[in-house]
């Protein structure tokens, strides 16, 4: 597969509030990180792990697949694990039972992950992704960077899927210059965000169509009340959103009521032919 940068630079403050599951985020920290790993796993049918980052493959692949050209990985210290997996946990409770692993067959977790160079959040492999949790920068900021990097990886898998490609190029504004490299996507996630009427959502979305969808993807998982806010004002937007929207439900009808919950109005949206 080849590799296409898709996650931003990492977080340095946690400074969105966590969506639910605390409860379960609370209960599930007394199991060890194993356990905790593969009860989440569990749920989503998918394999979470962490570790030296040569095992980071699921078969069919081999190891070699776990090499990432252009991606160099640590692997995770012990004390950044349980928060870790706070954001790994509370992310997937947004979605159905087994919709994760319908569309990805591990999450594994990483100390530091450097694309071309680049810190980065997270990047994927050919069914899986990976997310950085560097103990450097603090507890609230690890389980920020993981919850974030779920919804934001997992998207780019949606992405690839049907005809989401050449409907979301074509909602693109036209001549917009996108980023080139991977460390020049990276850098520009600290530019100013284009204007609203642009469709971007931030400077990293502003970067390549993929990390637009990303950025739409991660945001309207965590913060649906504002996107929804803009959507209302802005019709590109609100394409947008019904585009995303679009995606998933193709994958899984059951994320209509997961949108709805997180307070997405279908009805506000513009119609997207099947």
């Amino acid at each position: 597969m080849n590799k296409r940068v898709s996650r931003r630079a990492l977080l340095a403050a946690a400074g969105v509030l966590g969506l639910g599951g605390g409860a379960l985020l609370l209960s599930s920290r007394a199991r060890n990180p194993l356990q905790r790993a593969q009860a989440m796993g569990l749920a989503q049918r998918i394999v979470v792990g962490f570790g030296e980052p040569s095992t980071f493959f699921v078969p069919p692949y081999r190891p070699v697949d776990a090499k990432i050209v252009g991606v160099e990985t640590t692997a995770v210290q012990p004390t950044a694990l349980a928060s870790a997996l706070d954001g790994v946990e509370g992310a997937l409770s947004r979605y159905p039972a087994g919709f994760v692993g319908s569309v990805i067959k591990a999450i594994f977790i990483a100390g530091s992950i450097r694309i071309e160079g680049a810190l980065a959040g997270g990047t994927y492999g050919p069914a899986w992704i990976l997310l950085a949790a560097p103990v450097d920068i603090g507890a609230a900021s690890i389980e920020l960077t993981c919850r974030i990097g779920v919804h934001h990886e997992l998207s780019s898998f949606v992405y690839l899927r049907g005809d989401t490609v050449p409907r979301w190029l074509a909602s693109e504004p036209s001549g917009w210059s996108f980023a080139g490299s991977a460390a020049r996507q990276l850098a520009d996630d600290k530019a100013a965000a284009p204007p609203a009427g642009t469709g971007f959502l931030n400077a990293y979305g502003a970067t390549s169509p993929e990390n637009d969808f990303n950025v739409y993807a991660e945001k309207l998982m965590t913060e649906m009340g504002a996107v929804m806010q803009l959507a209302a004002s802005v019709p590109l937007v609100a394409r947008k959103v019904a585009l995303v929207r679009h995606a998933y439900l193709a994958i899984d009808p059951r994320m209509e009521h997961a949108f709805t919950e997180l307070g997405m109005k279908a009805s506000l949206l513009p119609p997207i032919a099947p």
